[in-house]
């Protein structure tokens, strides 16, 4: 497959690192670029009309992000990864914001949790009624937990939750059809426990995490069985 049937929108003016991360990443977590293929600088910069640098500068970041690894004699490549590689995610985000309730609910002052009512409240007008996860309605789940993580103040927490947006976006759009109300309520109960300092937070958390992960694990395993029987 060459780079010019990914459908990559070419990048307006003198491009920054920025907008070339934006499009390979969005490509890459949309399909449009498929596990497995070579990522070159030389004809990426010609497709998207920017210099190598910023492509190099791109593909770098996309390695921090796991979307990208270097192998030997091919240079970069979109990652091929497994369901339990998919999954792992999961388990790496509950270290990360069950550590993050921790610290927020170890202080002696009270924490400004308007961000989050905000991002909840985006959650609530993304979702549809039929439960359907949208672009927008995945974009507001991850910055729902994006604020949580902010809340406790560690840049360092913060960073690492980030570096696992991209693959989360991946997975989300493997979550099955799930009512709009007890999505928008199992997010409402974070907040409540939150406001509430209940110290029972972080096991909200984790279930509320691995409720997630079993869900698209589970519709994971489905798409793979019906893809299997179509061959």
């Amino acid at each position: 497959m060459s780079v010019d049937t990914w459908r990559l929108r070419s990048i307006e003016r003198a491009s920054t690192t920025e907008q070339v991360l934006t499009e390979l990443r969005d490509a890459i977590v949309d399909g449009r670029i498929p596990q497995g293929e070579q990522l070159r600088e030389v004809p990426l910069s010609r497709e998207l009309g920017t210099g190598r640098s910023a492509v190099r500068e791109a593909i770098r970041q996309l390695v921090q992000e796991g979307l990208v690894e270097h192998q030997m004699h091919r240079g970069a490549v979109v990652r091929v990864v497994s369901l339990e590689d998919r999954l792992d995610v999961y388990g790496a985000r509950e270290v990360i914001e069950a550590g993050a309730v921790r610290q927020i609910l170890d202080r002696d002052h009270p924490v400004d949790l308007s961000p989050l009512r905000d991002a909840l409240q985006a959650l609530r007008r993304a979702l549809d009624s039929q439960g359907d996860l949208t672009d927008e309605a995945i974009a507001a789940d991850i910055r729902f937990h994006r604020e949580l993580v902010d809340l406790c103040g560690s840049p360092r927490l913060s960073r690492a939750h980030e570096t696992l947006a991209a693959e989360t976006r991946m997975l989300l759009r493997h979550h099955p059809v799930y009512p709009a109300a007890d999505y928008v309520s199992d997010h409402e109960r974070l907040l409540d426990a939150l406001e509430r300092r209940d110290p029972g937070t972080q096991e909200l958390v984790v279930q509320h995490l691995r409720l997630s992960a079993r869900l698209i694990g589970e519709q994971i395993a489905r798409e793979t069985a019906e893809e299997a029987k179509a061959r």
